[in-house]
Order: C-alpha cells, then structure tokens, then sequence
C-alpha cells in the first residue's frame, strides 16, 4: 500500500539530487560538452562503466573528459 508512494519520492529525491549535479558539477557541464547531446554523455557513461572497472561517477566523467590515462593518474 505504501511502497509505490515510498518509491516515487525515491525517484523524485533521485532526480533533484541529478538536477542540482547538472547545474553545479563543472566536470559533469565539461563532460556534457564532449557529449553535445544528453542522451550522448548518457551512452559514453554508459560504455565507460562496461570498459572500466571505476569506483566513482567522478572518476567515470574525470574518464569522459580527459582519456582514461589522465583520468587514473590521481
């Protein structure tokens, strides 16, 4: 009775919690433009996540911005 309410404000938490990385991340508005699209960056976070094993999206958009081999430096 009320998991499907429990699980739309999971979603809309989900989804403020997105918003607010999109408008204030830099790495995510730099990432954004090597994608030029959403739906693009969306797939290059995707494919990123299935080539690397990464231990964090920060780590998975540092890849999407400057190579893999940059981006495993630190």
């Amino acid at each position: 009775k009320n998991l499907s309410g429990i699980f739309t404000i999971l979603m809309m938490l989900a989804f403020l919690v997105d918003q607010a990385q999109q408008l204030s991340c830099w790495l995510f508005q730099a990432a954004l433009v090597k994608g030029r699209i959403k739906r693009t960056l969306w797939e290059l976070i995707r494919s990123t996540m299935q080539l690397f094993e990464v231990d964090s999206m920060e780590r998975v958009l540092r890849i999407i911005v400057f190579g893999s081999k940059e981006a495993f430096k630190t």
